[in-house]
């Protein structure tokens, strides 16, 4: 999905953390630059794009990134495609990108392995698994508020999981559905305060490891998911890290894939920060990348309409951005009226007394 004001703000404001690069491979050219799903597959490195792009898997150089080859989809459309994977037997392609929360056709494609590599003609055909979410019972169009989009899809078992990619909280809920075609409603089964919008997923059957891609106004991060019981996911030991891409290259992490236990392939979607990118990451000594502090801060009510209050330890000042990047407030006070801000979507900064930039959030104006 493509979120040009997002990005744009990220590259107006300096980074506060540091992380360990990720390896650069190559940069993605056409037709593979809104990549955003990856999956490695009998030695082969298959990814397809988002919204709008054709209903279309694509085949890929591991080392140049040259496209290899391409197999459409014959009775499918790509609506909002945005993560796949697989299992022994079949290749589950997700269209259920929603960044408005008004869909109601969201769905997951089913595609047998075998059918994908004895093809004669590059093309095939799927069936396809509908569903909703039970809560959700308003559809009125909500960008960049709502918290029933997902970008994010794992085979674990008998069921699919989906990690929604929530705008309201930044937090990431699972829901588990049939790998049988049919229409179903799904309940959420558990949550992850991911601190950030989650935009990709990879088990790893071989460690018994989940890492989820995503980023936040600052940077694009990778949390692991480890030693969880079945699969309350949440039980399990939860870490995240930052990630730094290469100069030049998109920061906006779209897809992961495992290679065997401790290699791994990325995405990155061409951007206004970048290049369409792939990358490589080895996880031989653990992931080896710089873990997140816990940051403790609180920014309440939002959305608001009249005052925002904010809560940090130690705060020297607030600053309230629009989404030009254009400096809105700047206040010293933990209390801020915004009477006077028109509706809308801002970006709140902390800044602590070293004059580091401690916090980074959305508040909604209403």
């Amino acid at each position: 999905m493509k979120l040009i004001y997002i990005l744009f703000v990220v590259t107006i404001f300096p980074k506060f953390s540091h992380g360990q690069q990720i390896i650069f491979v190559t940069t993605l050219q056409d037709p593979v630059k809104e990549t955003s799903g990856l999956i490695y597959l009998n030695q082969k490195l298959i990814t397809h794009n988002d919204s709008g792009g054709e209903p279309a898997l694509y085949e890929i150089d591991s080392i140049s990134g040259n496209l290899i080859r391409t197999v459409f989809v014959s009775n499918a459309t790509n609506i909002d495609w945005e993560d796949i994977c697989y299992d022994s037997t079949y290749i589950y392609i997700a269209d259920f990108g929603n960044n408005n929360g008004s869909r109601t056709d969201l769905k997951i494609y089913r595609l047998p392995i075998s059918n994908y590599f004895m093809t004669d003609n590059d093309t095939v055909t799927v069936d396809t698994i509908h569903f909703n979410y039970s809560k959700q019972q308003d559809f009125t169009p909500s960008p960049f508020t709502t918290n029933y989009d997902a970008e994010a899809l794992i085979s674990y078992k008998d069921s699919l999981y989906i990690f929604t990619k929530n705008w309201g909280n930044h937090w990431t809920n699972i829901y588990a559905l049939p790998k049988i075609p049919g229409t179903y409603q799904i309940e959420k089964l558990d949550s992850i305060n991911s601190q950030g919008v989650v935009t990709g997923a990879s088990y790893n059957s071989i460690t018994n490891t989940i890492l989820l891609t995503g980023y936040t106004f600052a940077s694009p991060f990778i949390i692991e998911i480890c030693d969880f019981s079945d699969t309350e996911f949440s039980s399990g030991s939860i870490r995240r890290y930052l990630l730094e891409p290469k100069p030049g290259s998109s920061f906006q992490i779209e897809s992961i894939t495992s290679v065997n236990q401790n290699q791994y392939y990325l995405t990155a979607e061409e951007s206004v920060s970048g290049n369409a990118a792939l990358y490589r990451l080895k996880t031989d000594n653990g992931l080896n990348l710089e873990s997140i502090e816990e940051v403790t801060g609180h920014i309440y009510p939002n959305p608001t309409s009249n005052v925002v209050h904010v809560k940090y330890n130690d705060l020297s000042i607030v600053e309230i951005y629009d989404l030009h990047g254009t400096l809105q407030k700047a206040s010293i006070n933990e209390q801020i009226y915004i009477t006077d801000l028109s509706e809308g979507v801002y970006i709140i900064i902390i800044i602590d007394t070293k004059g580091d930039r401690a916090l980074t959030n959305k508040m909604i104006v209403k």
